[in-house]
Formats: structure tokens, sequence, C-alpha cells
């Protein structure tokens, strides 16, 4: 049997444009922690422009991620100067822009 991956809430304050589109997203299927879950393992955080830290955020959202996830995305947001929001915010506006959802500015 596969043992079961522990989990944790994590509460990021995204900003408008991925709060937007992820919501209009979320209306027609899916999970949000899942959602974040596939941006933060199938964008590259690593290298990755940014999003800026300039635009406005919104309240809190809270995801439930594995610890492994949050393990890497502190790792990478120390080695890039940066912080765990910027990086989920991150991987949120490319996995939308990826699938439409949000064009990158």
């Amino acid at each position: 049997a596969k043992a079961v991956e522990h989990t944790l809430k994590l509460a990021i304050r995204l900003n408008e444009s991925v709060n937007d589109a992820l919501r209009d997203l979320i209306r027609y299927r899916g999970d949000l922690s899942a959602m974040a879950i596939d941006a933060l393992t199938s964008v590259e955080i690593e290298s990755v422009g940014l999003v800026s830290v300039e635009e406005k955020m919104v309240r809190d959202t809270t995801f439930t991620i594995p610890r492994t996830v949050k393990k890497k995305l502190k790792k990478i947001a120390s080695e890039r100067g940066t912080s765990m929001n910027i990086l989920v915010n991150t991987a949120l506006a490319h996995w939308l822009a990826k699938k439409g959802a949000l064009k990158l500015r």
C-alpha cells in the first residue's frame, strides 16, 4: 500500500489578476488546491519570470499542499531571494497563461 503523503495548509495572498483568472477557471471545474499543486509542480519556478510585487493583492486564499511541495517552495524562494507568496503567484500566473486563462504582462 502506498503511504499517504502528509499535507499542510498554506495561506497565500494572490494578486488580483491571478485570483480573478483562477476563480473564473474553478467555476468550470476542479479543486483550487489541486490546481495550485499542479501549477507548483509543472511550472519551472526555479527560472520563470516572477510576477510583480507591485500588483494589488487580495485576501488570503488557503491551499492544502504536500509538505514536500512546501519544502521545495521554501528552498526556491530562498535561492531566488523572494517570498513563497510571490512564487505561488508566479507558478499560478504561468500555469493560467499556459491554459489561456491569463495574459502575462
